[in-house]
């Protein structure tokens, strides 16, 4: 059904639309599938019906405004579309409508060798946001929130609203709980797409039977605020031609809500060209900016005001948001939908009031949502967090995104309930939950207050135990320099990509491992190879043999002093700034000595001797683990460095016996990142007047084992816990190592 919907939709596009203007094509598009969505409800309705029968159906059932399905029915051969439309409906007395829309939405538009088609993306679907609720899920949500509103409340009409209301799932749920349970429910719905809309009154109506209630399902963006409602012909117009960000949008929402409910979009508030573009020339006309920026000069005057209209819209809607007071803790850094709802939702929540919506789980871990979190957990507005992984698909978005169910409140909570690691919606508010405090999560993660990237009780009470032994790394080395030194786009005035004289190497993360700063090089590849985009370096085959990296972009030697005058020592401890949790390792550090370093390496600067304490700990898989349970994202930045936990300084000169031989940890340790480093001639020097000793191994993995071990005697962590976590690295241990070395 829904292909013949598209291919319908697609034939009177291309029959009545101007194909040459972007805008014509657009509206024509949104015209014909607003009919086609209004030819099946009124189906459901009475029956086979034509395009007269529509616009009385809607009229009199308040599914929309006279003048605006008067302008629908309006379009070109509207009458012969739904003729078509009708034919192709036959028995769908069970059709979830809302289903079959978003089904809809899963493909874009796009014009193809001059003719307009379904085969794009899903750029309309990700502006809008629109990536639904499942039915049992939202009601699962709806229930839980109605029920701990009742015990705190007796009130017996209560005011229920969804700020980005999609097809009504959420708000269908509440009637009818509201309805099981007797109680008068007041339904206000707010959404940017008039079909979402228009589908969310009809539910409503096929529900309650009340035409009123379609009055308070409102077509409009409720992040952009306004005193009184835009005359609502010209905000449906606007958003027929995607200006969901035009100032038109604005919307007077209601307040002193007592349960708010809904999946907020995931998106960042930009505008994205390439995306735009896409829906009306070819892929290769478009994929890079200079490419982009060509195109655009040689469009019409016509699609270009088009075009830049957009740009406008987002340009202005992100400047009043970040002005506007009241979205104060959610407008930091790039805006992203689901912390500005999130604010929306609670400032607007009455005094007994329960929030229960769907956001990403960066809002809680990410440290630039700090200053909004902690004041939320400071407040007592967060009472429940219910923590997902999508590994089971509850949405058509990549199995590794994590999204949360969070419960927001006006009044104080003191302890946050939070539930991990969920992959299933069902009965999902009866899972294990922790519990936190705003003071513990300020605790773990000092700087932010950011909740720790853990997924159950355990390697809570692990982690809990780590901060009660140890200190946090900005306290233990409190005088340490980082950086991030050359960009390579920032300062390419200083750089060139072949060696002259005056100029020195850059080092890039692809060169760093694990102890070693030989891992990988681009001596012996074409420039083809060296520059394209998202190269890769050729691997060094034996780190421990004679060949150093070369590298493909070389730096002015004056520029570079420039840079890195603040940095006195000759030694740094580098790693891979670019890394992910579920990779290999996390954690990839060596020493090197004072040399250009680019954006993807990020390094510091202490004392030689701690560094070398410093080194150990960042290599050992204790630190790397903990990383893991602290790191949200691909950048392993030094706010998240700072506020890990590491050993005391003085517990390096505890003398021990360690595989025979009696030596303080620092000795022990140092004689193992020695041996290591044999090979490069440029560290001999990290180890000058260092005491050390002659270590018999099999070979670097069993070094390497050996500094995990004594790291973590360092931070006083039991050998069972070393092993669980080694199992925990299979993908660096295997199981003959595990059984060999822990």
């Amino acid at each position: 059904m829904i292909e013949e919907l598209r291919v319908k939709i697609a034939k009177y596009v291309n029959k009545n639309a101007n194909l040459k203007y972007w805008q014509d094509i657009r509206e024509y598009y949104a015209r014909y599938s607003y009919l086609a969505f209004a030819a099946i409800i009124t189906y459901k309705l009475i029956g086979e019906a034509s395009a007269k029968d529509i616009q009385e159906i809607f009229i009199e059932n308040g599914f929309e405004k006279l003048e605006n399905i008067d302008f629908i029915v309006s379009t070109l051969d509207a009458s012969d579309f739904v003729a078509e439309v009708m034919e192709s409906l036959s028995d769908i007395s069970t059709l979830n409508i809302n289903n079959v829309y978003q089904g809809f939405l899963s493909r874009d538009y796009e014009l193809k060798d001059g003719v307009f088609t379904f085969e794009g993306g899903k750029n309309h679907r990700d502006v809008l946001g629109s990536y639904y609720t499942q039915e049992n899920f939202a009601k699962e949500i709806a229930t839980k929130a109605i029920n701990d509103f009742m015990i705190s409340s007796n009130k017996e009409q209560i005011r229920i609203a969804d700020f980005s209301c999609g097809g009504g799932a959420f708000l269908v749920s509440a009637c009818e709980i509201c309805n099981e349970k007797g109680l008068s429910q007041e339904i206000y719905g707010y959404d940017v797409d008039p079909i979402a809309v228009m589908i969310t009154r009809y539910r409503l109506f096929d529900l309650i039977g009340d035409v009123n209630n379609s009055d308070r399902i409102v077509l409009g963006n409720p992040l952009m605020r306004a005193d009184n409602d835009f005359i609502y012909d010209i905000k449906f117009q606007s958003a027929l031609t995607g200006h969901f960000y035009n100032r038109c949008m604005s919307v007077a929402p209601v307040n002193n809500i007592d349960i708010v409910l809904g999946n907020p979009p995931w998106e960042k508030i930009r505008f994205e060209d390439k995306k735009f573009l896409r829906h009306y020339s070819g892929e290769d006309a478009i994929g890079t900016k200079s490419e982009r920026e060509a195109y655009l000069k040689g469009i019409t005057e016509e699609n270009l005001q088009y075009y830049e209209g957009f740009v406008n819209d987002y340009r202005q809607v992100k400047d009043s948001i970040k002005k506007d007071p009241f979205f104060s803790g959610s407008s930091c850094g790039e805006l992203n939908t689901y912390a500005l709802f999130t604010e929306l939702c609670l400032k607007l929540l009455s005094d007994e009031g329960i929030a229960g919506i769907i956001i990403k789980t960066s809002l809680l871990k990410m440290p630039v949502y700090s200053t909004f979190f902690g004041n939320m957990t400071r407040d007592g507005n967060i009472r429940e967090i219910y923590m997902f992984v999508n590994r089971k698909k509850i949405f058509n978005i990549d199995s590794r995104e994590e999204f949360s169910v969070i419960y927001l409140g006006a009044g104080k909570s003191e302890d946050i309930g939070i539930a991990l690691d969920l992959d299933k919606y069902e009965e999902f508010a009866s899972r294990k939950k922790i519990y936190a405090s705003h003071q513990l999560l300020r605790k773990l993660n000092p700087d932010t207050g950011m909740l720790p990237n853990i997924s159950n009780g355990e390697e809570l009470k692990f982690l809990i135990s780590l901060y009660d032994n140890n200190q946090i790394f900005g306290a233990t080395y409190p005088d340490c320099k980082f950086g991030r030194l050359v960009h390579l786009t920032n300062h390419s005035d200083y750089i060139v990509k072949h060696e002259e004289p005056g100029y020195l190497p850059i080092y890039e993360g692809k060169f760093i491992e694990i102890y070693t700063a030989k891992f990988a090089t681009f001596g012996n590849m074409t420039d083809d190879e060296k520059y394209k985009n998202k190269a890769s370096a050729r691997a060094i085959e034996d780190i421990e043999g004679d060949e150093y990296p070369d590298a493909r972009f070389f730096i002015d030697e004056n520029a570079w002093k420039n840079l890195s005058k603040n940095f006195e020592n000759d030694y740094i401890v580098a790693w891979r700034s670019l890394t992910s949790a579920t990779n290999r390792r996390t954690m990839l550090a060596t020493a090197l000595p004072l040399v250009p370093v680019c954006q993807s390496i990020q390094l510091l600067q202490l004392t030689r001797k701690q560094m070398r304490h410093v080194l150990a700990v960042f290599n050992s898989i204790v630190f790397d683990y903990i990383v893991r349970l602290k790191m949200v994202g691909l950048d392993l930045t030094q706010t998240i460095i700072r506020q890990i936990p590491v050993p005391k300084e003085e517990r390096y000169e505890n003398i021990i016996i360690f595989s025979g031989v009696e030596a303080s940890i620092e000795e022990h340790i140092n004689s193992r990142i020695k041996v290591l480093y044999a090979s490069d001639n440029r560290m001999s020097g990290l180890f000058d007047h260092t005491d050390t000793y002659m270590v018999n191994s099999s070979g670097r993995k069993q070094i390497l084992s050996e500094l995990d071990s004594l790291v973590a005697i360092l931070y006083r962590i039991k050998q069972e816990d070393l092993r669980n976590i080694a199992i925990s690295f299979n993908k660096f241990y295997d199981k003959n190592e595990i059984e060999e070395f822990f």
